[in-house]
C-alpha cells in the first residue's frame, strides 16, 4: 500500500481519510492537515515495528525497502575505548565481532564493568586482562566499550568492529506518494487504522470500531511474526526420574 495515491484511493493517506470519514481528499488536499497525520502515521508505524521487535521469531525484522542489511563496520581507533551508534536509526545491538588484524574476527563477549572485580581506570592495566582473541565489549546507551583497546599496529593492520544490529525504518515525508510501510502486505492498514485513533475529533462509535479492529489486527501481527521463521522446529527428549 502506498503512502497516498489520489488516483486508487488505495494509499495509507485515503485509508485514513475512510477511517476518519473525514471524506476523499481533505487530509492529501490540505497541506497542514496533511503533515498532521503523516506525524500520526509515523508514530503508529513505530508502535507497530515495536511490536514486531518484540514478538518476532529468529527471523530478524528489518525494513524491507532498505538496500543494505544492518550491519556496520567501522576502523579500530587506536587507543579508543569508546565506540559510537548512529543513535538515530539504532535500535538494539545483536552482536559484535573484532577484528584486531583486519582478517581474523573474534565474537566479543558483553560484560558490565559494575561486576569487573579489579580496579579500572589505568588502561595498560585494565588490558591484561583482556585478549584480542576474546574481546570483550560493555554496552553504554548509544555505543560501547571496546577491551582490549586497539594498538596503532591494529589500525596498520586494517582492524575493525562488525556490528549486527535492529534499525529503525524511515520515516514518511509529509510530501511521499509511491513509498511503501516497512511490515507484511496483510497489516499495512493497522497504520491507517492507528493513525485514526489519533484524531481527536473523532466521533466515540468510530473510535470504539476502530480500536476493536486496531487490538484484533494488533494481536494477528504479534502472533505471525513471532512464527514467521517455520524453518526452526522444537523438540521434546524423554527424562526419566530416578526415584531412591
Amino acid at each position: 500500500m502506498q503512502f497516498s495515491n489520489t488516483t486508487t484511493k488505495a494509499g495509507l493517506i485515503q485509508r485514513y481519510e475512510r477511517h476518519t470519514q473525514l471524506g476523499d481528499g481533505v487530509v492529501s488536499g490540505d497541506d497542514t492537515l496533511l503533515r498532521q497525520v503523516t506525524a500520526d502515521i509515523n508514530e503508529t508505524v513505530y508502535d507497530l515495528t515495536n511490536r514486531i521487535i518484540i514478538s518476532h521469531d529468529n527471523f530478524d525484522w528489518d525494513d524491507p525497502y532498505k538496500t543494505d542489511y544492518p550491519i556496520a563496520t567501522t576502523p579500530l581507533v587506536a587507543a579508543q575505548r569508546d565506540y559510537q551508534f548512529d543513535n538515530i536509526s539504532f535500535l538494539k545491538l545483536k552482536r559484535v565481532d573484532v577484528s584486531y588484524d583486519g582478517t581474523n574476527y573474534y565474537r566479543a563477549t558483553p560484560f558490565d564493568s559494575a561486576t569487573y572485580q579489579d580496579g579500572l581506570g589505568n588502561d595498560a592495566n585494565t588490558d591484561k586482562n583482556f585478549s584480542k582473541s576474546e574481546p570483550y565489549y560493555d554496552p553504554k546507551s548509544f555505543g560501547f566499550w571496546l577491551y582490549p583497546l586497539a594498538s596503532s599496529d591494529d589500525v596498520t593492520a586494517g582492524g575493525k568492529v562488525r556490528v549486527e544490529y535492529t534499525r529503525a525504518y524511515d520515516e514518511y515525508a509529509y510530501d511521499d506518494t509511491t513509498k511503501e510501510p516497512p511490515i507484511d502486505r496483510p497489516f499495512h492498514d493497522l497504520i491507517a487504522i492507528g493513525a485514526a485513533l489519533k484524531n481527536p475529533s473523532l466521533p466515540d462509535s468510530q473510535y470504539n470500531k476502530l480500536l476493536l479492529k486496531y487490538q484484533q489486527g494488533v494481536a494477528e501481527l504479534e502472533a505471525y511474526y513471532g512464527t514467521r521463521n517455520e524453518d526452526f522446529y522444537m523438540s521434546i527428549n524423554p527424562q526419566l526420574e530416578t526415584y531412591t
